[in-house]
């Protein structure tokens, strides 16, 4: 009864399979949606149904009147859900040159050493199209014994069967196969299929017998030796390392390139002191390469070695040794890089190791290194010396008063900033004057609360030099608060021709809009044409500043003031380029104006374009159609077609 049950509930299923595929067998590819629908059933189907899906599947397979890619869907869900079962039908696909791909996918899958019996079977019959995915699946699922029926293939008339020949021994591995491999002399042609299949075998074998298939790719003179010598670092180091040191001091420039890629690559703890002895007997340039190749090794081994090449040796050795330590290096290494010309600031920057920033702060107590060790602070954002940079403010070395005030301006909050602005106006010096209240500057600008900041440097002003009170009015672009404002409007009535000069620049280069009026009186009225220009190019670029407070009718306001003021190609540029933040009846017309001027025309034509696509619908129709127009004109074959484009949707 029990048994009844079961194949009335199986026959049911295959049924249901049946009828809801009925064309399964006559399927071809593109045409409706049966391979995905069929995909889905079989995911939705409980496992202990799957069997009456497989011997539907089976039947597809075998049926002469079945369409290839039916039978090949039919693989395709076989893979899915084949059992042995399956590998008779499957099998006879094999030697079928459109359908042996997907039968061999269905039987690379399966455990069952009958599938690698199938495989055997169909090598010797299958056309060489075939036989080659056959060799590539015995390689795939390691068959042993199928070796014999391989190494005759390695000989074959087609270049491909042979070389799938290669590959295959080589996958498969073993002594077997590794004896066979290294008694082939193929053609020069497939040589290099014979060597990537020597180090596939030697992978799969252990000691002398590994080794021995290496030395066979390592006596050639391809660069599958480099490959060989990576196997030969896991079975015999230290043979490796002599080989590679030889291909390092050889003249095979890409061997020698090959296995210092090599050495950056593999690990082992003999490599390392291996290759730094090296470096004493290699000219400059190989040092240079095997140096850079130690430093992305990243063994911190390698550190004394390589700063021993720091000294003695060519530039580009010098700059190969400071670019590895930067990788590799430690606080050990860290006064070593400071004492060097220029003090490889950049380079002990980059370096990550903890013990670095400590190194930093004990080098600020010898006098000949306290400059380059503030420059490394700094350039490392490092605060972990700031107590000591603010001691040397009082050095007796104005060098390194000068570096510690720069420090300073790098490494310093906005919560120093009372105490550095105090020290920096009462310097007496005037040059150094400038250097203390430039570091104030730089920690303003970078401030959260630049008012509050400004607003404390801005109380030494009066008392301040001209160059010190030159970086506040700088400083007071950056702010752009009334307060801000209404200091750089007292340096322009200061009478001081260079602070007046600031003054101008400082507008210029506002923030925000605040400045606009001011700009546009300069622009009108400044004395010298150099102030009236530059006013007028701070006027423009504020009109299509972003994030300030300026709508689109307030900036084409602008925009058309400045093009009433603008008489050079320079400033009218600078206006086409701002107009997209202003587009508008008023700027349609400067835009439409500037289209007949020659100097304008390449940029105003692609304002204008950009403009009349994005007004065509919201825009003024008349003025937007009569760019477009206008722009047919064009010499320019891209603006002709999306004007014409512009004009047929403005008319539909």
């Amino acid at each position: 009864m029990r048994f009844a049950t079961m194949l009335a509930v199986a026959l049911a299923v295959q049924a249901s399979f049946g009828e809801d595929f009925p064309d399964l067998a006559h399927y071809t590819y593109g045409e409706g949606k049966a391979a995905e629908d069929a995909e889905k059933r079989v995911l939705k189907t409980p496992v202990d149904q799957h069997a009456a899906q497989e011997d539907w599947l089976i039947a597809v397979l075998t049926d002469p009147g079945a369409t290839q890619d039916g039978k090949g869907l039919a693989c395709r869900l076989l893979q899915m859900i084949g059992t042995t079962k399956c590998i008779p039908a499957v099998a006879g696909l094999l030697g079928d040159e459109t359908l042996s791909h997907n039968a061999r996918l269905v039987l690379e899958r399966m455990g069952d050493p009958k599938a690698d019996e199938a495989l055997r079977t169909a090598l010797a019959s299958a056309p060489d199209k075939a036989k080659v995915g056959i060799l590539g699946s015995l390689g795939e699922r390691r068959d042993a014994q199928a070796v014999a029926a391989i190494v005759p293939l390695a000989s074959h008339h087609d270049p491909a069967v042979a070389a799938a020949a290669f590959a295959a021994l080589g996958r498969i591995g073993g002594r077997t196969a590794a004896e066979c491999l290294a008694r082939l002399e193929p053609p020069e042609p497939l040589a290099p299929a014979r060597l990537s299949a020597l180090i596939d075998c030697a992978r799969s074998l252990q000691g002398a017998d590994a080794v021995a298939l290496y030395r066979i790719v390592l006596a050639g003179k391809t660069l599958h030796r480099v490959a060989a010598l990576s196997g030969l670092l896991a079975v015999d180091e230290p043979q490796a390392i002599a080989a590679m040191i030889e291909f390092i001091k050889g003249d095979d420039a890409r061997m020698c390139g090959g296995v210092l890629t090599l050495a950056i690559e593999e690990k082992g703890a003999n490599l390392t002191p291996a290759l730094v002895g090296l470096l004493g007997s290699l000219p400059d340039g190989k040092k240079a390469s095997l140096i850079a190749a130690l430093g992305a090794r990243g063994d911190k081994a390698a550190c004394s070695g390589i700063a021993a090449c720091l000294t003695g040796s060519g530039e580009a050795v010098r700059q190969a040794a400071v670019m590895a330590l930067s990788k590799i290096g430690d606080g050990a290494i860290v006064p070593t890089l400071l004492a060097l010309p220029g003090g490889s600031t950049d380079a002990i920057a980059r370096m990550t190791d903890r013990s670095v920033d400590d190194a930093l702060v004990k080098a600020l107590d010898d006098p000949k290194l306290k400059v380059p060790a503030i420059k490394a602070l700094a350039a490392r954002s490092s605060a972990a010396g700031l107590p000591k940079v603010r001691e040397l403010l009082n050095d007796g070395d104005a060098a390194v008063r000068g570096a510690a005030w720069s420090g300073l301006g790098a490494l310093a909050t906005e919560e120093d900033i009372g105490a550095i602005a105090q020290a920096a106006f009462a310097i007496k010096d005037p040059a150094e004057m400038n250097v203390g209240v430039s570091a104030a500057r730089d920690i303003c600008a970078r401030a959260e609360d630049k008012a509050r900041c400004f607003e404390v440097m801005a109380g030494y002003y009066d008392g301040a030099t001209d160059a010190a009170k030159a970086i506040v009015i700088e400083l007071a672009s950056v702010v752009g608060n009334p307060f801000a404002l209404e200091l750089v409007r007292k340096a322009m009535k200061s009478g001081n021709p260079e602070l007046y000069g600031k003054a101008v620049r400082s507008l210029a280069a506002w923030c925000n809009e605040a400045a606009a009026p001011d700009l546009l009186e300069l622009a009108k009225s400044a004395p010298q044409e150099v102030e009236r220009l530059l006013a007028l190019r701070g006027y423009i670029r504020i009109a299509g500043l972003d994030g300030v407070r300026l709508n689109v009718h307030q900036r084409a306001e602008m925009f058309k003031t400045a093009a009433e003021l603008a008489t050079r190609p320079d400033e009218k540029k600078l206006i086409v380029g701002g107009l997209s933040k202003a587009q508008n009846a008023v700027t349609l017309a400067i835009v439409n104006r500037y289209l007949d001027d020659p100097a304008l025309r390449n940029e105003a034509e692609q304002c204008a374009v950009k403009m009349a696509e994005a007004l065509q619908k919201s825009g003024p129709a008349a003025e937007v159609k009569e760019l477009a127009n206008k722009l047919l004109s064009s010499k320019n074959r891209q603006i002709v077609d999306k004007a014409k484009s512009v004009l047929a949707n403005m008319n539909k």
